[in-house]
C-alpha cells in the first residue's frame, strides 16, 4: 500500500523529471510566447535566428509533416539543444529521461477533451496496461502526470482539475469536460537505444533515482 508520505515522495521524484525536461536545455516555446507578441513576430523571431534548413525541419516537426518516427527522440534532443521546443518535445524528453533512469511504466501522449485534441502533450506514469489507439480517463491515483510545459507534476485527478480551471482557455479545455489521455506508440524506443542515449547524454541521469509505482 502506498501511504500519504509515499504518494508525496512519488510526486517529488517525478517532479525532478518534469523540471529537468523543461530546464536541462534552455529553449523557446513559440506557442508560449505567441500570446505575448503575436504570430508574425514569432515567425520573424524563429526564422531570423537559425539556418533555413533547420527552421524548415523544426516547422515540419511542429506541424507533423514528414516525421521520421525512427529518429523522433534524436530529433527531440537536437531541437531542444538548439534552443527550440514545445509541449511535444518536452513531454517526449520527460519520457526519455524517465526511461534512461529505469522507469518502465512511463508514456508520453496527447490530451483529448470534449470533441477533440486539447492541443497539448504530457508524459505520464501508470501501472495500468496501456494499449495503442485507446483513450484513458484515469481516476485520481491511477496515473501521475508530468507536464514540463506547464510546470505541473501531480496525480491525474488533481492535474486535470487544475488545467481545466487555470489553463482551459489556452488548451481549449472546457470547464465541464472530462479529459482523456492517449499514449503515443508511433515512436517506440528499444532498450539498446535507451542505453545509447544514457551513455551519450549523462546530464539526463538522475542520481539515486527511485522507480515510481502507482
Amino acid at each position: 500500500m502506498i501511504t500519504f508520505s509515499g504518494r508525496q515522495q512519488a510526486i517529488r521524484n517525478a517532479d525532478i523529471i518534469t523540471r529537468k525536461a523543461h530546464s536541462e536545455y534552455p529553449h523557446i516555446s513559440e506557442s508560449k510566447i505567441i500570446f505575448l507578441i503575436g504570430d508574425d513576430k514569432v515567425k520573424d523571431l524563429f526564422f531570423g535566428q537559425m539556418s533555413l534548413d533547420y527552421a524548415l525541419k523544426f516547422a515540419a516537426e511542429r506541424l507533423k509533416i514528414d516525421i521520421d518516427e525512427k529518429n523522433t527522440y534524436k530529433y527531440i534532443l537536437e531541437a531542444l539543444k538548439k534552443g527550440l521546443g514545445n509541449c511535444f518535445e518536452e513531454a517526449k524528453l520527460a519520457e526519455l529521461i524517465a526511461r534512461i533512469n529505469g522507469q518502465k511504466n512511463v508514456y508520453s501522449g496527447k490530451i483529448y477533451a470534449g470533441k477533440g485534441f486539447a492541443k497539448h502533450e504530457v508524459a505520464f506514469i501508470t501501472d495500468k496496461i496501456i494499449k495503442p489507439d485507446k483513450l484513458y480517463r484515469f481516476k485520481n491515483k491511477e496515473a501521475l502526470i508530468l507536464d514540463p510545459w506547464l510546470g505541473i507534476t501531480d496525480y491525474a485527478g488533481n492535474y486535470f482539475k487544475k488545467i481545466r480551471t487555470d489553463f482551459g482557455k489556452i488548451l481549449n479545455i472546457r470547464s465541464n469536460s472530462k479529459p482523456k489521455l492517449q499514449a503515443d506508440f508511433s515512436c517506440k524506443i528499444s532498450t539498446r537505444k535507451i542505453a545509447e542515449y544514457k551513455k551519450n547524454n549523462p546530464e539526463l541521469i538522475i542520481k539515486n533515482y527511485k522507480r515510481i509505482k502507482i
